[in-house]
């Protein structure tokens, strides 16, 4: 059993072709640009839609633990005392309430990804397992891995490259495709940024590249936070180094209403979505700086 929050279909963005991607939950970093704040945490957690609350208090009355209340006629959460019952789920009438994660056996997820295996194999595409962080539930994604190769399914996983070198050296046949991330150049800035620092990471990727396995680096540009000469340059040497490919994602702030459904505030304030003319001068410097094959995702 594993714990996940969403299985996207018919993807696009997840490596070659239409894809299926499996998200679970987990993740050891705590990057404060993350898009998919709701993958923190490996278990199960309750959120609000705070478009569709109506602020009704019918969960208040529902809930034994002083989750909810309603104070000057809004609806407060407190998610620290929620013990996952579910009861205000059942009794809201907006379908605002619900929970993020669930547990699921590989046999029922595989089942569900084969649906599509008719457009896997017209489009050149495959399963792709991603997060939080998919390393996270090491046992788990392994066999998931394994189960899906045995069905000749291209699988690709995206990784912040941050687990123990051995859980990567296992896992490695199972993977056609690594999507890597790699967030900001050097150790102390990468722990400020994500909690972790870049040096495992770094290794990781080096080891799989080294037996041979297909890595795509993938580079979030946080402008005003990990943008710099010096991160565009070390991005340039990357791209020599045997990566498939370089991808620039630039920020976007898709993360924002996530956390706050959560009730996190760990989100960056005051970043503006960069505009095309931004990322596009940020792909010639790599590519002045000697980058090769760089492409934005």
């Amino acid at each position: 059993m594993g714990i996940i929050f969403d299985i996207q279909r018919f993807s696009v963005n997840d490596g070659p072709g239409i894809r299926s991607t499996i998200f679970l939950k987990g993740c050891p970093l705590k990057c404060l640009w993350c898009h998919n704040p709701e993958s923190n945490l490996r278990g199960r957690q309750l959120y609000c839609d705070w478009m569709k609350c109506m602020h009704c208090g019918k969960c208040v009355s529902a809930c034994n633990y002083s989750v909810h209340k309603i104070v000057e006629n809004k609806h407060v959460l407190q998610y620290e005392n929620c013990t996952l019952c579910g009861d205000c789920i059942k009794t809201c009438p907006n379908q605002a309430l619900g929970f993020y994660g669930e547990e699921r056996e590989i046999a029922l997820i595989v089942s569900e990804v084969m649906k599509d295996v008719d457009y896997y194999n017209s489009s050149g595409g495959g399963v792709t397992i991603s997060g939080g962080e998919p390393m996270f539930q090491f046992e788990f994604v392994l066999e998931l891995a394994k189960s899906l190769k045995a069905r000749n399914l291209h699988v690709c996983m995206e990784t912040s490259g941050y687990a123990k070198k051995h859980q990567y050296e296992e896992i490695a046949p199972y993977i056609d495709l690594f999507l890597y991330d790699y967030k900001a150049t050097g150790e102390d800035l990468h722990r400020r940024l994500t909690g972790v620092g870049s040096g495992l990471i770094l290794e990781n990727m080096r080891m799989l590249l080294g037996i041979g396995k297909k890595v795509i680096l993938r580079c979030p540009m946080i402008p005003g936070y990990n943008l710099s000469e010096e991160h565009l340059k070390a991005i340039a040497s990357i791209s020599r180094e045997g990566v498939e490919s370089v991808e620039i994602i630039p920020y976007h702030d898709m993360g924002i209403g996530k956390a706050k459904k959560i009730g996190s505030d760990m989100y960056l304030k005051g970043v503006r979505t960069p505009e095309q003319k931004d990322v596009d001068a940020w792909i010639e410097m790599i590519k002045a700086f000697g980058g090769i094959r760089i492409n934005q995702a």
